[in-house]
């Protein structure tokens, strides 16, 4: 999901082409609301929505091909009386050349420091490869008709079920066959199997995503696989369009949907290992242990994962690891803050930089203990 603040990650411009140039914004950019009724330009060419405060939003408005960017702000400042100008032509100037580094404006954007920040805030440090695209709206369509017939029989179903689940789990847990772990090398050919349940699963998850989209009329862009920080295997839906939902409560649903159908896996293994005996008990305590892992580290709150995007829906934040990894840049880099970043005071900078850092520290150990897992892998496979 893609989304950035106007000047998000911005640098220091050369300014010649505001005295230059007769501004305007592209005519096919949409203004449009969202994000806890907050104003969105949204760019159909790449698919970015840029948010912008409301008085950023007046000023894309007014911006018609019929001045220079210095004249704009002069009249702009001047508008506001006498007393203002200085400082405010300064930062609506600024605010400029941040909307062409964000591709907004008829003058396309120069590729220099401020363009590469915009571009580095905007990046997932993802590599993606799509798998199904579109058509895969319609084609989930038929199932989102049945949930909306009764949603809140469904919701209390979940609810009951995921009772179920979560104190099987426990049950599971505090078995004899849990207490020393699982024994993972009596498993033998059990492990591909595990695999390629775990594959389903995935391929489940990221489906109920698309559904959670779908139920909210969010078009699902694409489904398909990429590598986390260019190395952990990920499967992703791109629901960048829930951006367009107004409030808070229909995105955290979008974010957890695939959590919760975790969740009713969890509780069929467990029941299957608190019934079975033998080699099925011990593959299924086994695959228990990984589901819980699963859980916890998909609604880790430092990794951009669901937990996270879930915090963030329900808090009303945007873009906060992004923000915090900005922050984190300007203050090591020491390049110049963008507008966002230079408007908030000390205390809140140095808590950007805080969260930017521990997010950066625990992407790093992860990505390392990933490597030292499949290094180990191999060695057992060989």
């Amino acid at each position: 999901m893609t989304t950035q603040t106007a000047g998000e990650a911005a640098g220091t411009p050369s300014r010649s082409w505001l005295d230059t140039e007769r501004l305007a914004v592209r005519a096919d950019i949409e203004i449009t609301e969202g994000l806890n009724d907050e104003p969105l330009a949204y760019d159909p060419a790449n698919g970015h929505y840029t948010r912008l405060s409301r008085s950023g939003a007046a000023i894309l408005k007014a911006i018609d091909g019929s001045m220079t960017g210095r004249e704009f702000a002069f009249r702009a400042v001047r508008a506001d009386g006498p007393g203002a100008g200085g400082n405010a032509e300064q930062v609506v100037l600024d605010f400029l050349g941040e909307l062409r580094a964000a591709g907004l404006l008829t003058v396309p954007p120069a590729h220099g420091r401020e363009e590469v920040s915009v571009k580095f805030a905007r990046n997932s440090h993802m590599p993606r490869r799509p798998l199904v695209g579109p058509a895969v709206n319609s084609a989930l369509d038929p199932v989102v008709t049945l949930l909306r017939r009764a949603p809140r029989v469904f919701g209390a179903l979940w609810a009951a079920a995921a009772i179920g689940s979560l104190t099987a789990a426990g049950a599971v847990l505090a078995s004899p066959a849990a207490s020393d772990g699982p024994s993972l090398s009596t498993l033998g050919w059990g492990w591909a199997l595990i695999v390629c349940l775990m594959v389903v699963q995935t391929v489940l998850h990221e489906l109920s995503h698309a559904v959670a989209c779908r139920l909210y009329d969010v078009r699902v862009r694409e489904i398909g696989i990429g590598l986390l920080f260019y190395v952990v295997p990920a499967a992703y839906v791109d629901r960048t369009d829930a951006y367009r939902l107004r409030t808070r409560g229909p995105r955290v649903v979008i974010a957890l949907a695939g959590v919760a159908l975790d969740v009713l896996w969890l509780g069929g293994w467990s029941l299957l290992a608190l019934t079975a005996q033998g080699w099925a008990a011990h593959l299924a305590v086994v695959v228990v242990w990984l589901q819980l892992g699963m859980l916890l580290a998909n609604l880790n709150p430092l990794l951009p994962t669901d937990g996270y995007h879930a915090l963030e829906a329900g808090f009303g934040a945007v873009n906060l690891r992004s923000r915090a990894l900005t922050a984190l840049r300007c203050r090591f880099l020491r390049q110049t803050p963008p507008s966002w970043l230079a408007a908030r005071s000390r205390s809140q900078r140095v808590r950007y930089q805080v969260f930017g850092l521990v997010c950066l520290v625990y992407g790093l150990v992860i990505a390392a203990f990933c490597l030292r897992s499949l290094v180990l892998l191999a060695g057992w496979l060989t």
